[in-house]
């Protein structure tokens, strides 16, 4: 027997995001590992970081409420 889950298009659109702004932090990373140490990286860096925990909260609080609206 398998279970499967299903979720809102709100919510899909919501784990695309996610995945999106992790492409935007590994390049920041990126960037930053290979020397370019502009404060604008670092900022970007910290303000992407801060934007996918909340938006992972948001989502994992949805999934597991059953609730199938997106996040903000």
């Amino acid at each position: 027997m398998s279970d499967h889950t299903t979720i809102s298009s709100a919510v899909e659109a919501d784990l695309m995001q996610l995945v999106a702004l992790h492409g935007l932090l590994d390049f920041a990373l990126s960037q930053s590992l290979a020397g370019n140490t502009d404060d604008r990286i670092l900022e970007g860096v910290v303000i992407l970081t801060r934007m996918i925990g909340r938006k992972v909260r948001c989502v994992t609080n949805k999934l597991l409420d059953g609730e199938g609206f997106g996040c903000d």
